[in-house]
């Protein structure tokens, strides 16, 4: 209950920072945000993340900082001939929801996609812009800092 609670807030405040506080703004607001949580509860059950407060801030504090680097990386390789597109396999985190989760999350990085599951061996396929770099050990990187946040 507490969740669905916390959740709907949450939901709630973000209707009211796009759209506004309203009367007529929350007549649809205070709906939208019941509907959402319900359909939030059912794609993602209560409890399957135990965010850490401070490691979440931490790590939503340096999302403007790792967009910025991430366009400002994504241009400068765009004209540099000497980039090895192609792509890398990372295996560390097995099929489930906090695995699509960190999968968005890891997006975000400098250079990186990630770009489906090789079937044969399960891994993810991240599309790197340049191969020579540390792919793989920036994205064990990032995993630790994601689960440092969500808990796992």
């Amino acid at each position: 209950m507490a969740a669905a609670l916390l959740r709907s807030a949450g939901l709630l405040a973000v209707w009211i920072v796009i759209g506004g506080a309203d009367p007529k703004d929350l007549a649809v607001g205070i709906p939208t945000a019941a509907i959402a949580t319900w359909f939030s509860l059912r794609l993602l059950p209560a409890g399957m993340f135990r965010p850490r407060p401070l490691a979440l801030a931490g790590l939503l504090l340096r999302f403007p900082v790792q967009a910025l680097l991430a366009g400002t990386e994504v241009a400068r390789r765009a004209f540099d001939l000497r980039v090895q597109p192609g792509l890398v396999r990372y295996v560390r985190i097995s099929p489930s929801p906090r695995r699509d989760a960190f999968l968005t999350w890891a997006s975000l990085q400098p250079g990186t996609l990630p770009a489906g599951e090789d079937e044969a061996t399960g891994a993810v396929l991240v599309h790197a812009l340049d191969t020579s770099q540390l792919v793989h050990d920036s994205m064990v990187i990032e995993e630790a800092r994601f689960t440092r946040a969500f808990g796992g």
